[in-house]
């Protein structure tokens, strides 16, 4: 109440005055119509019942505004108590007498009243502190422009902070600061397992991106993702969400214990006769025997010492693969601690929409990264989604973006895209299109890495690792190297053999 009359208080006379013109000058009802001026923008009652008084009888088409055709109209529409309540026309004639002369401050009058219908109106989305003066605002001193910019602009930073999709900085500001910043904190993500090659082409699985893997349906990436990715967050102790709509949390236990075996084998002394090796189709028909057992036992064990903590990766199947329950899964286990994600596998949105089923993936993957990002709104986590690439490019030897298909647009989201393919049979020691690998070893007696040349041996199994596209370092385009890795499905090892050379033949 005391801030109504606040405002009443300090309108008086420029609602006094506009009125008494305005009755001086009937003609200005015409050049002023409800809509740029009307009574619900007074704060004083007596001047806004006046004001509208004078309204009505301008459109009755009278042009002087004495005291009969005044009680005439107050009487036709039954305002007599109201005219009584305001003093009647003496009150309006002295007001009249008084602006005689302040007809060309109009429009100064006028804009004032508008002034604080805004501050009126302001107050009922803010409250009080439209009232409060700082350094910055005295809303006395402002016209009515500086305070709608000063207020549009304190909603547009509610918006802003709300969608958090803008971050504000400065490009040279503290740029010695920031090279302490690198120098003493590196950008070095979560190293792949047992995979230096792989690491040192984008520095790991860092916050803040979203890395996409693709291959074609039953290549293994579901297999090669597990030893790379899951297995190094286990070794790591690192808090992982799966998402899969494809294979059950089974499934995956048993590529654990197989990658345990093999991992168990791998790094046996050669001279230990002990053989872990054990069928991976024996998982499916059970009945082991005690050999088995005992195996399946150590596997268990090893993993149980590289990890004691069994809730370290969290797995959750999707039956019905829609983003917007993707998006939910992640904010809900990201407040929980868990910043790394996996999707085995990205595709579109099983919703129906009628968009077609490359935009909807596209679509989907711009959500994607704006929950992985570090800025704007992100969460600032590691997102990892495998996605298989179109079968119209199974006979391609290079690969890029657009063995995705119509899907190419995905990778605009990414900062790292790999994608793989096992090789071809003419790429093989011998044949038309064979490939050399590029491999280092250190020489302990000179001191430094040798470089070791080879080809491709028949009999054995390759895939080649593409780097489609990479922000934290050089891509297939700009000079880095196509990894070379020789698997044991079996034991779902992948072990990097070296570098070697595609080219581009642009067959797509």
């Amino acid at each position: 109440m005391d801030q109504v009359n606040q405002l009443a208080n300090e309108t008086l006379l420029s609602e006094a005055y506009l009125t008494g013109i305005f009755w001086n000058n009937p003609f200005l009802y015409n050049l002023y119509s409800k809509e740029k001026i009307n009574t619900s923008m007074f704060n004083n009652k007596a001047y806004s019942f006046f004001f509208g008084l004078g309204r009505e009888i301008a459109n009755k088409g009278i042009i002087i505004f004495d005291d009969i055709s005044v009680y005439k109209v107050v009487n036709e529409l039954g305002l007599q108590s109201h005219y009584l309540k305001y003093g009647e026309y003496e009150t309006i004639q002295e007001l009249m007498f008084e602006v005689k002369d302040k007809s060309e401050n109009l429009e100064a009058y006028y804009n004032e009243i508008k002034k604080y219908n805004l501050i009126k109106n302001l107050m009922r989305l803010f409250g009080d502190k439209v009232l409060l003066n700082t350094d910055k605002y005295n809303y006395k001193r402002m016209s009515k422009e500086q305070l709608h910019i000063y207020w549009m602009d304190k909603v547009n930073q509610i918006a802003i902070d709300g969608d958090n999709r803008y971050d504000e900085q400065y490009l040279l500001k503290d740029l010695q600061q920031s090279i302490d910043e690198w120098n003493s904190n590196p950008s070095i993500g979560l190293p792949f397992f047992k995979s230096k090659y792989m690491t040192k082409i984008c520095t790991g699985w860092d916050y803040g991106n979203l890395y996409l893997f693709g291959g074609f349906g039953g290549s293994g990436k579901t297999s090669f993702t597990f030893s790379k990715i899951i297995m190094s967050c286990i070794a790591n102790k690192d808090k992982l969400l799966v998402i899969a709509n494809e294979q059950t949390v089974d499934e995956f236990k048993k590529l654990l214990i197989m990658t345990a075996l093999g991992q168990l084998n791998a790094d046996r002394d050669k001279t230990d006769k002990i053989d872990n090796y054990i069928n991976r189709q024996r998982l499916n028909e059970g009945n082991f025997t005690a050999d088995e057992m005992q195996k399946l036992a150590l596997a268990s064990e090893w993993v149980r010492k590289l990890c004691d903590d069994d809730k370290i990766i969290t797995f959750v199947f999707m039956e019905n693969y829609v983003i917007e329950d993707v998006k939910k899964l992640i904010r809900y286990y990201n407040a929980r601690g868990i910043r790394r994600v996996l999707i085995d596998t990205g595709k579109p949105s099983d919703n129906s929409t009628d968009k077609a089923r490359w935009e909807v993936f596209t679509e989907d993957f711009k959500e994607l990264y704006k929950l992985a990002r570090p800025n704007g709104g992100g969460l600032d986590i590691a997102l990892w989604a495998n996605v298989q690439l179109s079968d119209s490019a199974l006979t391609r030897r290079y690969l890029n973006e657009h063995a995705l298909g119509e899907s190419k647009k995905i990778k605009n989201e990414a900062s790292v895209v790999f994608m793989f393919r096992s090789i071809f049979d003419d790429e093989f020691e011998g044949e038309r299109n064979e490939l050399t690998v590029t491999s280092y070893e250190y020489d302990k007696i000179k001191n430094e890495y040798i470089k070791i040349e080879s080809k491709l041996q028949k009999g054995e199994q390759y895939y080649l690792l593409f780097t489609s596209k990479n922000r934290r370092g050089q891509d297939n385009k700009t000079g880095q190297k196509v990894l070379v890795l020789r698997p044991n499905f079996n034991f779902n090892l992948w072990f990097e053999v070296g570098w070697t050379t595609v080219f581009d033949d642009r067959n797509y």
